[in-house]
């Protein structure tokens, strides 16, 4: 969820409430303007703690849910590296290949398509795909870490 849809929730919570912009300004301390913007989603940049402070007021809590918009990742990801490329990585492929750390030299430019490339956020989503009891996702980075310095990839987050 981001900032605007939060104050859009913020919004209806407040109008539900019978609550002016100004009573709930002034209840989190914060300028009835500020909450205008939040409530329509023109303010760029609001602090933890000044959200917060709003979400009180109005009973609502900060809850994090995981985002439904990325089904498969590795399906994705694997889809996504393999475009340039000859050979053809699967999901499943893919998947065994994060456990391992081994990576097959015909599948080293679709890896390092994966750490230069590939959103961020869809490569966070396979590695939690790929993880498991054995093999969990911090292994699973430590390989990608590795690779990264081994390949050189652009992708400084790494």
């Amino acid at each position: 969820m981001n900032l605007a849809q939060i104050g859009g929730e913020i919004h209806s919570k407040r109008v539900e409430a019978g609550l002016l912009q100004e009573h709930v300004a002034r209840f989190a301390g914060l300028s009835r303007v500020t909450i205008n913007q939040l409530e329509n989603g023109t303010l760029k940049d609001l602090g933890y703690t000044k959200l917060k402070a709003v979400m009180d007021v109005l009973g609502l809590d900060m809850e994090t849910v995981q985002h439904s918009g990325l089904k498969s990742a590795l399906a994705i990801a694997a889809r996504s590296i393999s475009t340039s490329y000859r050979d053809v990585m699967t999901p499943e492929t893919l998947s065994m290949i994060l456990r391992s750390g081994m990576a097959p030299e015909q599948f080293q430019p679709h890896l390092m398509a994966l750490l230069d490339e590939t959103p961020l956020p869809v490569v966070v989503k396979a590695v939690t795909e790929a993880a498991t009891s054995e093999v969990p996702a911090k292994k699973i980075m430590k390989h990608l870490s590795l690779w990264a310095k081994q390949w050189k990839v652009c992708r400084t987050v790494w």
